[in-house]
């Protein structure tokens, strides 16, 4: 028997990285999958890929209207959707606030906390109507731990917040919402910056089990707060690191323990 092949699952940023690690994850396990995605030969491709249980929507978070109708589309073939992802972001700049324009600011800082709310915001009311659900949102360890990128982390600040918020409006409805904070992720995104010349091990340097996590162990994280597994649990932000956001304390008194 297929482990979960009761969920229906929409995950938003689907076509590529995390989202599609929790969409090949999930399929395999019998799922039936929507995918959101404003890339849409990525997308396709993966519905391809995948099987007959997964289905495409073209799709911008930072839009209601497009997700409406991307939503309203997935809806015509897939079972009333009771699991959510919501992966889809931009890619955060890296300059200091005296240099940063405020556009830039806006730009990543909207995508994150509004594109969540708009997809928590459509995703949620269908859940009400059918029952009820989960849905998992897609935080940082930059939420927990500053870093150089601004909006980047104010934005997924900003989720947790809006998570845990919505875990209690919608708790007496059956539809409980998490958030998954990732370190940092070994994404070919990540391997092409190696490729570019950037090093990557000050990263693993400083991290406690010494790499990055993989995609589909952030997708394990998806599967639990999404099954009956986790059936109590709700308003969490579960870090998935490798334990990064932990060295800070040792860094002070020398390197971390071999």
């Amino acid at each position: 028997m297929e482990k979960h092949s009761n969920l229906s699952i929409v995950v938003t940023g689907g076509a590529s990285g995390i989202g599609a690690a929790v969409c090949k994850s999930l399929y395999e396990q019998g799922a039936v999958i929507g995918i959101i995605d404003i890339d849409v030969n990525a997308g396709e491709s993966l519905c391809r890929a995948l099987g007959d249980r997964a289905f495409f929507s073209a799709g911008d978070v930072g839009s209601e209207n497009s997700m409406r109708a991307a939503f309203s589309k997935l809806e015509s073939f897939m079972p009333p959707v009771n699991g959510c992802v919501t992966s889809a972001g931009v890619m955060p700049t890296r300059d200091p606030i005296e240099k940063m324009p405020v556009e830039d600011f806006r730009r990543v800082m909207d995508n994150h906390i509004s594109g969540t709310f708009i997809t928590c915001k459509i995703v949620g009311t269908s859940m009400m109507k059918s029952g009820g659900g989960s849905i998992v949102t897609l935080s940082s360890v930059l939420a927990l731990r500053p870093g150089p990128v601004l909006g980047y982390g104010a934005g997924k600040a900003a989720i947790i917040n809006l998570t845990q918020s919505l875990a209690v409006q919608w708790g007496k409805k059956n539809i409980r919402v998490n958030a998954i904070c990732p370190g940092w992720v070994d994404t070919p995104f990540i391997r092409k910056q190696e490729e570019a010349g950037r090093d990557l091990s000050p990263i693993t340097n400083m991290t406690p089990m010494g790499r990055m996590a993989r995609p589909d162990e952030i997708a394990n994280a998806a599967e639990f707060l999404l099954s009956d597994a986790s059936s109590a649990v709700t308003g969490s932000a579960l870090v998935v690191d490798c334990g990064i956001t932990l060295a800070g304390g040792y860094l002070p008194y020398g390197d971390l323990p071999s």
